[in-house]
């Protein structure tokens, strides 16, 4: 009997603290709910509704961070403008061209045997197989070489095969040499030259090519290369 009734206080003391313990959650949530919703602020009224955002401060001033028409300052960096369709865009290591239309002829004529192009040609003089780096233009004796264009003499040479030949460093970045002058000139080493300015006339010094027609010897080289003279000459004047 007495077994009986110690199990039904020990019974009655079980459920008393299980309901003293669910007493203290339900307290402990209460409290925190409370405590949450106090630092519930509003941030903004639109159209009647409202937005809530939870604040860290213990004051109890609401904290409005989306008022309407006040930008909100953005962490990232603001992009680069970008040009638009009527701002030209910057070019960037444009490639610089020579400046070769308007180069005219020295003297006018057919041209007798053309720029070889590194291609091997049978020499009618020396009767021997080499390249032909220039143009032969057919002209009497004793006809005036122009200036193709404005430059500077750069050399006057008296070559045992090419004769008399002038170099003239063109402004437009073009080396030209004429070949197979008479010996007296118009022209000194260091004078700047015009366009269609005369530097001679053509004359029997080319000894390489002596048993051609009379002609002009024309070389032209860009960037150190031997080019078709042709090709950087405009004909239509």
């Amino acid at each position: 009997m007495k077994k009986r009734n110690k199990d039904s206080q020990n019974g009655k003391a079980l459920v008393i603290a299980s309901a003293l313990g669910i007493a203290a959650v339900v307290v402990s949530v209460i409290a925190a709910y409370n405590s949450t919703m106090k630092r519930l602020v509003p941030t903004g009224i639109s159209s009647g509704e409202s937005s809530w955002v939870y604040s860290n401060s213990s004051s109890d001033v609401p904290v409005q961070n989306n008022v309407s028409g006040v930008p909100i300052e953005s962490s990232k960096p603001s992009s680069t403008k970008k040009p638009t369709s009527s701002e030209p865009a910057e070019e960037v290591n444009k490639p610089i061209v020579a400046v070769e239309i308007g180069n005219v002829l020295p003297v006018t004529g057919e041209v007798s045997h053309p720029f070889s192009n590194g291609e091997l040609v049978k020499s009618e003089t020396l009767g021997v197989w080499k390249t032909h780096d220039g143009c032969d233009i057919l002209c009497d004796l004793g006809t005036d070489v122009k200036s193709m264009s404005e430059g500077t003499v750069k050399e006057i040479k008296d070559d045992p095969l090419w004769g008399v030949y002038v170099i003239v460093e063109q402004s437009n970045g073009l080396e030209v040499h004429y070949c197979g002058l008479a010996k007296e000139l118009n022209v000194k080493a260091g004078q700047q030259v015009n366009q269609g300015e005369i530097i001679g006339k053509t004359g029997e010094t080319n000894q390489s090519e002596v048993l051609q027609q009379p002609h002009l010897h024309l070389g032209v080289k860009r960037g150190g290369e031997w080019v078709d003279p042709m090709s950087v000459i405009d004909t239509s004047t």
